[in-house]
């Protein structure tokens, strides 16, 4: 009996890879870092990845023997990056040495706390992540001088700043001092630092900020610095947000998942 030929995608194999969300490993094959069978790659390039050897920077690429879904309490002043040239902490060394690559679904900048998910599954990252699925990120945000109704329901009508409008999808006040006040706020899009700027742009500069959950998977008592494997069913809600399909789901599971 003959063997169907598979004629894949490059992207999405690398994808499936653990080189990261598919726009990443567009990106790599683009800069010219990936290469077929000793030949550089092109853009649109697609694979038998029985029969064809996949390199990127020189390491070859293969499907992981599992996929690993991880959820991490960052700690405020941690970067979400594979390096910096500053030599400051690194959240993805916080993690246990799974021995695999893995890599930050989405960001978080270097002051901000609290979730962000790694995984090593690039297609399912690149359904919670990518710009056309909504993702729900609630928040917890510390900001200096009480903001009135008025300013509140500005960050739900929009906000401009440098040329885009920034909304809220939900804010609440949790509690008020003298001076601040903690606000609880859902995004549901995804501009770089758009609690921070949204906050600056209507006099409420933010003073703490931390990401309380992403999609239905939550902190609760995670400890700043600790993280843990997402359950199946945590790593299957995303499903109700993003519209993933069935062949986004898990395939391997980590041994740790119940």
């Amino acid at each position: 009996m003959s063997i169907k030929k598979e004629n894949i995608p490059l992207v999405r194999f690398l994808a499936k890879s653990g080189f990261g969300s598919r726009r990443t490993c567009d990106d790599l094959i683009a800069n010219g870092q990936v290469t077929v069978n000793d030949e550089v790659a092109r853009t649109g390039h697609r694979i038998n990845p029985r029969s064809d050897v996949i390199r990127v920077k020189g390491e070859l690429a293969e499907e992981p023997p599992v996929l690993l879904y991880i959820l991490l309490n960052k700690p405020k002043g941690y970067l979400v990056s594979d390096s910096d040239p500053e030599n400051r902490p690194l959240a993805k060394d916080l993690l246990p040495d799974y021995k695999m690559r893995l890599f930050p679904v989405g960001r978080l900048d270097f002051q901000t706390e609290g979730a962000i998910l790694y995984t090593n599954d690039g297609v399912w990252a690149n359904d919670i992540a990518h710009p056309r699925n909504v993702v729900p990120k609630t928040y917890l945000a510390k900001v200096r001088n009480i903001p009135t109704r008025a300013t509140l329901q500005r960050w739900l009508t929009g906000v401009r700043d440098k040329g885009q409008v920034l909304k809220a999808h939900r804010v609440t006040v949790e509690r008020t001092t003298k001076q601040n006040a903690w606000l609880l706020i859902t995004l549901t899009g995804g501009a770089n630092r758009q609690v921070r700027r949204m906050g600056q742009a209507t006099g409420h500069p933010v003073v703490k900020l931390v990401r309380l959950s992403v999609g239905e998977v939550e902190l609760d008592s995670l400890k700043p610095g600790d993280s843990r494997d997402l359950t199946v069913k945590e790593v299957k809600s995303f499903s109700r947000f993003s519209g993933l399909t069935s062949k986004s789901e898990p395939r391997k599971l980590s041994p740790q998942l119940k």
